[in-house]
């Protein structure tokens, strides 16, 4: 395997396919430690190792190692309480598989605009229809609020699952959602989007940050709550951002 040849393929496929922090981290130290071993199919590497030289915690190694095995990265085998097993796969363009998060992107750069419009038009046709039903019924009317069904593929939908899973990556026994609430959650997305005039992208990146936050992670369980308190997590979410940007300039 050629070392230098590699990590250019990977970078490579960062502009496709973006992995988290963690993930990058552990793949680099993998790469290295595989370097020391002379290029070996197999290799093992104790866990106390990928914590020292990623800084993730042991749960942190866990889970970004186990998210490079599902996208084609790597491959492991765990060997009981001995030092696991790793494989390094080759990395080609369509070697490995899009992430969630890369999905995301690609709806939201490619199609925001036309679902939001879209969204957007089938609400105002709901809220016609309902009016048109209630004025033409001459039975007594009953007060009621027809339900706005979002598809999975759309913005809406999209971005209130991506919230979830990163409630499921903070707490894996968090449970699941109804069918109807996954249609509130995507609800609340599109009053974030359409009344507060929110771009999807900036509700992305508060998803990122305030799951990231060891105090807003356990308060944002909901897109309601989401909605709700996004006025008062941005200014430490753009202050974090701004230092974030400072420290890359004097690095860089």
């Amino acid at each position: 395997m050629n070392y230098l040849q590699e990590i250019l393929n990977f970078e490579k496929l960062q502009e496709l396919n973006r992995l988290a922090p963690g993930q990058a981290r552990v793949w680099y130290v993998l790469m290295y430690l595989n370097n020391i071993t002379g290029w070996q199919s197999w290799f093992t590497v104790a866990s106390s190792t990928l914590e020292f030289r990623s800084g993730l915690s042991r749960q942190g190694v866990i889970k970004a190692r186990n998210e490079l095995k599902q996208l084609g990265y790597i491959d492991f085998k765990t060997n009981g309480r001995s030092a696991t097993s790793y494989h390094m796969k080759p990395l080609t363009q369509g070697s490995v598989q899009p992430s969630l998060q890369d999905s995301l992107h690609d709806s939201l750069q490619g199609g925001v605009q036309g679902g939001v419009q879209t969204s957007s038009a089938l609400y105002k046709q709901n809220k016609t229809n309902q009016n048109t039903t209630s004025n033409s019924d001459s039975s007594p009317a009953t007060r009621h609020k027809t339900q706005q069904k979002f598809a999975d593929d759309s913005v809406e939908m999209q971005l209130a699952m991506y919230l979830f899973s990163k409630i499921k990556e903070n707490n894996p026994d968090h449970k699941k959602l109804t069918d109807s609430q996954k249609q509130k959650w995507a609800d609340n997305i599109r009053l974030m989007i359409q009344r507060d005039n929110r771009a999807p992208q900036k509700i992305k990146n508060m998803i990122d940050w305030c799951q990231a936050d060891d105090f807003w992670k356990q308060n944002i369980l909901s897109t309601a709550k989401l909605r709700k308190q996004y006025d008062m997590m941005a200014p430490k979410a753009n202050a974090q951002w701004q230092s974030n940007q400072q420290r890359k300039r004097v690095y860089s």
